[in-house]
């Protein structure tokens, strides 16, 4: 399951490695170019799909075998680059394939390959089954925005096939590392392990979604059985090395991302985990090189985008505020050349978070704005979770600049979506972002109840301990600043707020009753940061 901002929703894709992401920091890809043999592949075949799954319906029994190799290479083994390329050539070889159509919309990181294909399966989905309809309405409305009708396919499909372990797993994947609904994830995954322990896929994404909803303490043994029940692919050392990094713990992601290398050396994945530790690290110019060689590694360009965006982050870590800009402004231009919106609305975020002059910083915000209002190929689901992150970046410097007006500014928009939505990540940046009004207002309390539905961003966190300390709290303050510095991911918010945690926590003076700060991880990864599917999560 690889690692919800949009390019942190495109970098949490990355976590879970089954859920596509529209963000650019949160999408990894797990993408070897070349095949991977395997003897778990050798372990399975084509062979059409049985009556307890929901049914495949295509003439072409070419598209049939593609279709179904491509959800063993993209949901089981987590190989995305062939995934995809199966996908892509079952609809080849039925053009009317709806469910094939509409799986390569949700499986692919390239807005206008999704759009195309999602218009596809729309204008045929007459000629599929009523049950893979309801899939159909399930993948496509998780990229338009259709969230509540999309949960109720789901959950249609998941009572009426009990036994289709892939289906469930993508389910599960999909809430948590897109929804950041942790615990309904880990709830169908247990279900799904309690009848079939053997199902290695599911062993990979019940770590994740224990890690990301915080009980990491529950990930390791699955993790154990994972690598056990796969040990010649690459995704369970770097699934291993990713849970191990999100606690904390560098030297252990180092080893199983290189272990990850050694089954399969040319593994994104692993690469860029290799990159994303050294950065967490602060071995900055080691970081860049790292990450350089991981571009090599990929062939899809929305996910080399992502990877560039990861580089440039590397010079606001060590804090050379004017190269930072520079790489970000590069990676803006290329993105608007390519048609990638995210990405480009992304760089001008951190552009932001990162710009010492807030009137500077608020205009960065109007520029990845602005993006968003320009002509791009996005669909409603992507373009909704990065205006709200733009306007929840904006409240948050509002909030510490002491900007009421820059903050209601960023609440009246957000206010309007989130009562239309029912996606978590727009209901999770509207609470934000009205806690950081309150704040301003001197509603301590009021505040607090607000940034706490927002528990898992670095941001929320942040102005959650300042709230519980005027609020009166300082203990819950401290806990709230603790969480934050516990944090180890990719995302450009961690990278901000972490530090200026740990340094905060650093120089406090100890006490009788405020023992010296002993840090405990807190894997908070977003879907942008993780590896569920390998690839930036959208």
């Amino acid at each position: 399951m690889k690692s919800t901002s949009s390019f942190e929703r495109v970098l949490m894709v990355v976590l879970m490695a089954g859920v596509p992401c529209a963000a650019a920091y949160g999408q990894t890809q797990k993408t070897p170019p070349v095949k991977h043999g395997s003897s778990y592949v050798a372990a399975r075949d084509a062979s059409p799909v049985k009556q307890d799954t929901i049914p495949v319906t295509t003439k072409s029994a070419e598209a049939r075998r593609d279709y179904v190799m491509g959800m063993l290479h993209y949901e089981d083994l987590l190989l995305i680059d062939e995934g995809l390329d199966f996908l892509r050539d079952a609809v080849k070889a039925d053009p009317q394939f709806a469910l094939g159509h509409a799986m390569l919309a949700f499986a692919t990181f390239d807005p206008v390959e999704s759009h195309r294909h999602r218009a596809l399966s729309r204008q045929l989905i007459a000629n599929a089954s009523p049950d893979e309809r309801l899939q159909i309405r399930w993948l496509n409305g998780t990229k338009d925005g259709q969230i509540v009708p999309a949960i109720a396919a789901m959950n249609d499909l998941l009572a009426k096939y009990p036994n289709d372990k892939q289906f469930a797993n993508t389910a599960a994947a999909w809430l948590c590392s897109v929804e950041q609904a942790y615990d309904h994830g880990a709830e169908i995954l247990e279900r799904l392990l309690a009848k079939n322990p053997d199902y290695a896929p599911a062993m990979n994404n019940i770590a994740y979604c224990y890690a990301l909803g915080g009980r990491a303490s529950l990930s390791s043994p699955w993790m154990d059985k994972y690598i056990a029940a796969m040990p010649d692919q690459p995704n369970p050392q770097d699934s291993y090395a990713e849970i191990s990094r999100m606690m904390g713990n560098f030297p252990a992601a180092l080893e199983h991302f290189r272990a990850a290398l050694k089954i399969s050396p040319t593994f994104a994945s692993s690469q860029l985990g290799i990159a994303t530790t050294y950065a967490l690290m602060g071995e900055e110019d080691l970081a860049r090189a790292e990450y350089l060689k991981a571009e090599e590694m990929t062939k899809d360009a929305p996910t080399i985008m992502n990877y560039r965006l990861l580089w440039a982050m590397t010079y606001f870590r060590e804090n050379k505020i004017e190269e930072g800009r520079k790489a970000h402004a590069e990676v803006a231009e290329a993105a608007q050349k390519q048609g990638f919106a995210v990405q480009e609305a992304e760089a001008h975020r951190a552009m932001a978070l990162f710009n010492p002059d807030v009137k500077g910083a608020l205009r960065d915000l109007d520029a990845a704005r602005a993006v968003l209002s320009e002509k791009h190929v996005l669909s409603a689901g992507d373009r909704d979770t990065e205006l709200a992150t733009i306007l929840q970046t904006r409240a948050y410097i509002a909030a510490n600049a002491g900007e009421k007006a820059a903050a209601k500014e960023a609440l009246a928009p957000l206010t309007e979506m989130a009562r239309t939505s029912r996606s978590n990540l727009v209901q999770q940046s509207y609470h934000s972002v009205n806690g950081a009004t309150l704040l301003l207002e001197g509603m301590y309390a009021d505040a607090v109840s607000e940034l706490q539905y927002d528990p898992r961003n670095p941001l929320s966190l942040q102005l959650l301990a300042e709230a519980e300390t005027k609020a009166g709290e300082p203990a819950a303050g401290r806990d709230a600043l603790l969480r934050l510095a516990g944090i180890y991911d990719e995302r450009v918010e961690t990278a901000y707020a972490a530090p200026k945690a740990r340094a905060k926590l650093n120089n406090a003076p100890a006490s009788n009753s405020q023992p010296a700060a002993v840090l405990k991880p807190a894997p908070v990864a977003s879907t942008r940061a993780t590896g569920f599917r390998g690839g930036p999560l959208q």
